[in-house]
């Protein structure tokens, strides 16, 4: 089996996925402004990190979700995510350094990998969700990057790890980054934005994610960006899983020019404990698909393992095949 292969599935899986995400398209207000919201910043190296709390009065799943987002990603483009949450799961969300959100010392802040994933485990702490507590982690796209840093790292722990499409390197050039980024002050940077979006966004052709990404790209603080981008040229997860112990469920459903499916079968392949699950729908559903897995998640304790309503997605994978498949092996910088 080749990644590819492991993309694969019938008719009858497609409908269920549909099926599932239909009967999940419900109304709900922002989460970050609703009655059972708060906001809290956390103190961490060198400043504070923005976590935005939601806690229903009566809610169905038995233990909360705390949801890492993507590089970036505002709260604005996880509408469907919480609609199918939506006083039905605790909800913790976590901005990391390199958001707008965040109050930074700029002389001295460090926005590396380790630095970011450092500051999740501070926040979980800071929150009550470390040592005994139950919890769903949940990280996607460039969150799930910063999960698998703080494992390898030894920082993070949770009782139930899911990544959903996590990146396995950062999708911008890596010769602009290397060679470029460094030479250019802040100020020039922000004079030249528009061409570092158009760079960015180039074959960007799914609507959903090209709006995203326009919106974050739009918010982002210059400074930050800039510094954490510097340190993660040459980031890369592949070739850097093995020894990692942990049981991890990677799960993938639509593909765009940041999010290559073939990438997500091999992840949890390297992982000696990853599980990875193909639920297929479009672009424009990936945000509620999100939250239809964190949600089944969320009704069952770690112990019990699968929800019964995930199971019939996961896929059997051929390690060896797989992992030797043509990549890269990089060196994850601290």
């Amino acid at each position: 089996m080749n990644n590819a292969d492991s993309l694969k599935t019938s008719k009858t899986i497609r409908g269920r996925v549909a099926a599932l995400l239909t009967a999940e398209e419900r109304d709900a207000p922002d989460f970050w402004s609703t009655q059972e919201s708060r906001v809290v910043y956390v103190p961490v190296e060198d400043g504070e990190i923005r976590v935005i709390h939601v806690r229903p009065q009566n809610p169905i799943a038995v233990r909360p979700i705390v949801l890492v987002p993507g590089w970036g990603s505002l709260p604005s483009g996880f509408g469907d995510f919480y609609s199918v949450i939506h006083q039905r799961a605790e909800l913790y969300y976590i901005e990391t350094r390199e958001k707008h959100t965040s109050r930074l010392d700029r002389k001295k802040a460090r926005l590396t990998m380790s630095r970011k994933a450092a500051d999740i485990a501070e926040a979980l702490n800071f929150l009550g969700l470390s040592g005994e507590r139950d919890f769903v982690f949940l990280g996607t796209c460039w969150g799930g990057a910063l999960i698998f840093q703080g494992l390898l790292d030894g920082t993070l722990h949770a009782p139930t790890l899911v990544t959903l499409d996590p990146m396995h390197k950062l999708w911008y050039p890596e010769w602009m980054l290397r060679y470029v980024a460094p030479l250019l002050p802040v100020s020039v940077v922000q004079l030249i934005k528009p061409f570092l979006k158009a760079l960015a966004l180039a074959g960007m052709k799914e609507r959903v994610q090209r709006r995203r990404a326009e919106d974050f790209i739009d918010s982002a603080e210059i400074w930050k960006w800039k510094r954490a981008a510097q340190s993660v040229w040459d980031f890369e997860l592949f070739g850097n899983l093995q020894n990692l112990r942990e049981e991890v469920f990677v799960f993938n459903g639509t593909g765009d020019k940041i999010h290559d499916p073939l990438n997500y079968p091999r992840i949890a392949a390297e992982l000696p404990r990853g599980r990875f699950f193909f639920m297929p729908t479009e672009e424009s559903r990936r945000e509620r698909l999100m939250g239809l897995i964190a949600l089944e998640f969320a009704k069952v304790t770690a112990d019990q393992g699968v929800p019964a309503a995930l199971a019939m997605f996961e896929k059997i994978l051929d390690r060896a095949s797989l992992t030797t498949a043509a990549g890269r092996r990089g060196s994850l910088k601290s």
